[in-house]
């Protein structure tokens, strides 16, 4: 996608929305705003979305965050940059901002299953820059989450099911690898933050019933880099070799028949406690417990 002069009528629109009339900042940061929907722009750009996506994806936010005196509506987008980006900006922004932030994030969460693909991949993107924002910040030792309206966990588990949400919507959404990835990541910082350093590497069963959640990753020592998160009880996890991603399930919602991909059939399952558990990726190495969190 080249820049385009509805996409620099974007950048400018967002722009005055997020910096010019409010100063609006990311959380906790001396960081404009802007930096956010840019990012996303740029995101849907490498991901091959046409120009309306991209649009907006810059404009996501003008919506739900600009100033009531300043107030963006459906009808400015329609008439500024047409009914499809007006649609999707629209799909992507909570609705009731006065409700209690669980509530807010459950209905937002719930309203992916009506999300067309160019709003699953605008809130794709979104979702990409925001958690890579906040695994970066905890990777330079800043403090991340006080800033937010939840606590810790009730954030985490937010992103992490919004991101299972979209990819088991949209498999063949080209961010999917992405936005798995980042999933990973965002798991990874529970881990670093709250494990237990007596734990044992290794635990058995009954030990393991005890436990909230683990993470798993491939024996390859060359590095392969596959790893899982798995939550106890009753867990397991699905995987397309194909579209190298897969999915956390409860193993109890799961029927005989597993879990299919629509354009690759049937998809690999893995179960924690399973020794010959080989690793999908590499498919060499064996997959062994790394770490657990209560």
């Amino acid at each position: 996608m080249i820049y385009t002069n509805k996409i620099q009528k974007a950048i400018r629109f967002a722009t005055k929305t997020h910096e010019v009339y409010q100063k609006q900042k990311r959380k906790g940061k001396d960081i404009p705003y802007i930096t956010h929907p840019l990012t996303v722009g740029l995101i849907l750009s490498r991901a091959g979305a046409d120009e309306d996506t991209i649009v907006a994806g810059i404009l996501h936010d003008t919506i739900e965050d600009s100033l009531p005196e300043k107030k963006v509506t459906r009808a400015m987008l329609v008439q500024r940059f047409g009914e499809n980006v007006a649609d999707i900006v629209e799909s992507v922004s909570e609705n009731n901002k006065d409700l209690p932030w669980e509530d807010r994030k459950r209905e937002a969460r719930e309203h992916i299953q009506t999300f067309s693909h160019d709003s699953l991949l605008v809130k794709s993107a979104d979702l990409i820059s925001n958690v890579t924002e906040i695994v970066d910040d905890f990777e330079r030792g800043e403090t991340i989450f006080a800033q937010f309206n939840a606590p810790i966990e009730k954030l985490r588990t937010h992103y992490l099911e919004s991101i299972t949400a979209i990819v088991a919507r949209w498999p063949a959404n080209p961010l999917a690898a992405d936005l798995t990835e980042v999933r990973v990541q965002l798991a990874q910082t529970e881990t670093l933050a709250n494990i237990d350093s007596t734990l044992e590497p290794y635990w058995d069963e009954e030990e393991l019933k005890k436990m909230r959640v683990a993470f798993v990753h491939c024996e390859n020592e060359e590095g392969c880099g596959f790893f899982v998160e798995f939550k106890h009880p009753n867990c397991t996890f699905f995987f397309c070799k194909e579209h190298k991603i897969g999915l956390n399930l409860d193993s109890s919602t799961i029927s005989e028949a597993g879990v299919v991909c629509e354009q690759h059939g049937k998809m690999g399952r893995y179960d924690i406690l399973t020794e010959d558990n080989v690793c999908p990726i590499c498919e060499n190495s064996t997959l062994a417990i790394v770490s657990v969190g209560r």
